[in-house]
């Protein structure tokens, strides 16, 4: 089958080959991937500046059809439309698992980068980790469930929003983008930020009817919050952006007691204005991944039509065009770029 594959560490080293079709143990299910959609993580690896475990099949946004299942397997059958969760290795009985916290698991190994993931005609995953893809949601959309359950799990489990609030999302990114939609479920008032070169992002967030969409390198973003809350400042901030100017801009919006959620990968270390934790009592957030309640809830809302994921889609290429793909994905030039491993 065709897989694009990360061959060995360094920079890189990634090409589209062929590699065998995957078997199914007595408790997995093999998906025909139909869309896989190309995270910032697969850019990474890419450039040997993020771990992975070569050689391994990159992917881990994707959506399918059962092709094929284990003996034991009962919740799936061939011909169903599926998604699936990244930690397709755990040990299954630490605390975190135990809680239902897989991705803490210190043996988890996930798709895309740790195992073989989405980036072929064929992924093998547990099926403790498939969810079924209602029928109201296309196949490119549904390889943005994983996004979309990431920014599920920061907006319900990490903060509570209500109607009253004012939002701050930093970065207008897929994540960005997902994260400012649900806040916008809430009845909160949101902000969207973004950079000159993301124009295009700023005004696909105004088509999903954020309230305010904010160049800053155009306009004072501080000045924007203070009009919006009589100068008390935002009362949550969610930065999807992982930067240092993000995340310093972040703490400097809050309100006295706010609190900053951060869902964008940072780097190991980073200068920020540390004091203002104290000074202003703000509450610092840590959010990775998603749990299985993170999916379910994503699923109904993107079935609801409460989260539009297609409206994220800007490209689509097919697998042998992969290289442009990934030019275009870390340009910034688009959104979401999804590729079709089957077309």
């Amino acid at each position: 089958m065709k897989a694009i594959v990360k061959l060995k560490e360094g920079v890189g080293n990634v090409v589209l080959t062929d590699r065998p079709e995957p078997s199914v143990k007595k408790n997995e299910v093999k998906i025909k991937v139909e869309a896989v959609g190309i995270c910032g993580t697969d850019v990474k690896i890419k450039h040997g500046t993020t771990w992975s475990n070569p050689p391994v099949i990159l992917g881990h946004e994707l959506s399918g059809t059962v092709a094929e299942v284990g003996e034991d397997v009962k919740s799936v059958k061939p011909g169903d439309r599926v998604v699936t969760e990244t930690g397709n290795v755990v040990c299954g009985h630490c605390y975190y698992c135990r809680t239902g916290n897989f991705l803490m698991c210190k043996d988890r190994l996930s798709i895309g980068y740790g195992v073989d993931g989405g980036m072929a005609e064929y992924c093998v995953v547990r099926e403790d980790i498939v969810h079924i893809l209602p029928d109201e949601i296309p196949f490119d959309a549904g390889s943005l469930c994983e996004p979309a359950a990431v920014s599920v799990h920061a907006v319900y489990d990490a903060v509570k929003v209500i109607p009253t609030d004012t939002v701050v999302v930093i970065g207008s990114g897929a994540i960005g983008l997902l994260v400012a939609q649900l806040v916008k479920n809430f009845g909160a008032t949101v902000i969207v930020t973004g950079l000159t070169q993301d124009e295009g992002r700023l005004s696909v967030a105004k088509e999903l009817g954020i309230d305010y969409t904010v160049n800053t390198q155009k306009e004072n973003v501080g000045k924007i919050v203070d009009d919006i809350t009589g100068g008390r400042g935002a009362d949550l901030v969610f930065e999807c952006s992982g930067s240092v100017p993000g995340v310093n801009t972040g703490m400097s919006l809050l309100k006295k007691m706010g609190a900053l959620v951060q869902i964008g990968l940072t780097k190991p270390t980073m200068e920020i204005e540390y004091s203002m934790l104290t000074a202003k009592q703000i509450s610092l957030i840590g959010t990775f991944g998603h749990k299985w309640q993170s999916w379910d809830t994503a699923l109904k809302l993107m079935q609801q039509g409460k989260i539009n994921a297609g409206a994220l889609i800007s490209h689509r290429f097919p697998m042998e065009k992969w290289e442009e793909a990934f030019d275009i994905a870390e340009s910034g030039k688009g959104i979401k770029v999804v590729i079709f491993p089957n077309k």
